[in-house]
């Protein structure tokens, strides 16, 4: 299985305020979802903004992975011993995804779209 980025996203505290900070670079907003704001980058991987509490970790980024068949990807995953942290796959109609962990505490999401 290969496996290419698909989003990175931030987490952040203020949503408005961190995207006015990263519109001073040239980064402007798109199409807003909710607590999730996707920014207008170049290039094949997609850049957002989250805006919520800080997840544990010393993290506060996280990676999604796209992949053709999310299910096959989770059985497959578990088969050697790679658990989600949560056992629901979250459903956004324009994507689904779960997530893991690595090692250090860092978002791992595999996503199918």
């Amino acid at each position: 299985m290969s496996f290419s980025v698909d989003t990175v996203f931030v987490w952040v505290t203020d949503l408005d305020r961190s995207v006015q900070w990263y519109s001073s670079f040239g980064i402007e907003a798109g199409p807003g979802y909710g607590d999730w704001q996707p920014m207008v980058v170049d290039g094949n991987v997609s850049f957002a903004l989250h805006q919520g509490e800080r997840p544990d970790g010393p993290s506060t980024g996280g990676t999604a992975f796209l992949v053709p068949n999310l299910e096959a990807e989770i059985a497959r995953l578990a088969n050697v011993d790679v658990h989600p942290v949560d056992a629901e796959i979250t459903d956004t109609g324009v994507s689904k995804f779960t997530t893991y962990r690595d090692p250090d505490g860092n978002d791992v999401q595999l996503l199918e779209r």
